[in-house]
C-alpha cells in the first residue's frame, strides 16, 4: 500500500492511496492545523500544525485500517 501526497500549492495537497484519489489535505488558517477531507465522508479530520507530522499520522492510519479490514 502506498500513500502519496501531491502538492497542489503550499497549503493544499491531493492524497493518493495506491495511485487512487483518496481526498484532499488543506491547511486551515483559523485552526492553525492541517485538515484531511477524505472523499468517502462528508467531514474533515483535523491533525497538526506540522505538515510532516500530519502526513506521517495519515499514512499510518490508512495503512493500519487496511491491515485490519
Amino acid at each position: 500500500m502506498t500513500v502519496k501526497f501531491d502538492e497542489v500549492d503550499a497549503k493544499n495537497y491531493d492524497v493518493l492511496v495506491n495511485e487512487n484519489d483518496y481526498g484532499k489535505l488543506t491547511f486551515d488558517e483559523e485552526q492553525g492545523a492541517w485538515v484531511l477531507w477524505p472523499n468517502s465522508i462528508d467531514d474533515g479530520v483535523t491533525y497538526f500544525e506540522d505538515l510532516e507530522e500530519t502526513k506521517e499520522a495519515i499514512a499510518d492510519e490508512i495503512k493500519d485500517y487496511s491491515e485490519n479490514n
